[in-house]
């Protein structure tokens, strides 16, 4: 073939791969468009066959050993993680004990809270722990230390309703086991 026919089929290659490379993903055409446009600047400027092959696999495998490169830098897993992985390794507290046979744990981290799991067991809800993986929804969590002395445990009004507790308002009035949560009506003054 005449240089003139080579002049067009490195661009027509080149343009090829580097429109291949917009709709895959991976930076694997790419390389092999760089080298194209390296062997048609070559053909465009009268260079032997040779030549033109030679630039098209050596540019081809200088791009592709310098995008891996740069690639592999981009998977590095100390890169800030983002969405719930950023939670691994984080501590947090107990909210609600967390136990596989009763299918419940809620934990605290952050100022989010997640149901998890532990797989050493129950954990008792004040504990501290650490995030050690995501779970679908749920984080797998290990123990860390026990609730410290002044724990004030963590009840919601519906947990506490179920568990026959009166709620906190009721407790405060004064209102609750004695009269079934009824307060009584004032008496009014007769006239006479």
């Amino acid at each position: 073939m005449d240089n003139e026919l080579w002049r067009w089929v490195w661009v027509i290659t080149a343009l090829v791969m580097g429109l291949g490379e917009i709709f895959t993903a991976g930076f694997f055409l790419l390389p092999f468009a760089i080298g194209a446009a390296l062997a048609a600047l070559a053909a465009w400027l009268d260079f032997h066959g040779g030549v033109q092959w030679l630039l098209f696999f050596g540019g081809t495998a200088l791009s592709l050993l310098i995008l891996r490169r740069f690639m592999g830098r981009q998977d590095r897993p100390d890169d800030l993680p983002v969405g719930a992985n950023r939670y691994i390794g984080m501590s947090g507290r107990v909210i609600e004990e967390i136990d596989l046979v009763e299918n419940t744990g809620r934990v605290r981290v952050e100022s989010d809270e997640w149901r998890a799991v532990a797989e050493t067991g129950p954990i008792e809800e004040g504990s501290a722990v650490r995030v050690t993986a995501l779970r679908g929804t749920k984080l797998l969590v290990e123990f860390v230390e026990p609730p410290p002395p002044d724990y004030v445990p963590h009840h919601s009004p519906p947990a506490a309703a179920a568990a026959g507790e009166p709620a906190p308002e009721a407790a405060e009035s004064g209102a609750g086991a004695d009269d079934g949560g009824q307060t009584p009506e004032p008496e009014t003054p007769r006239s006479e």
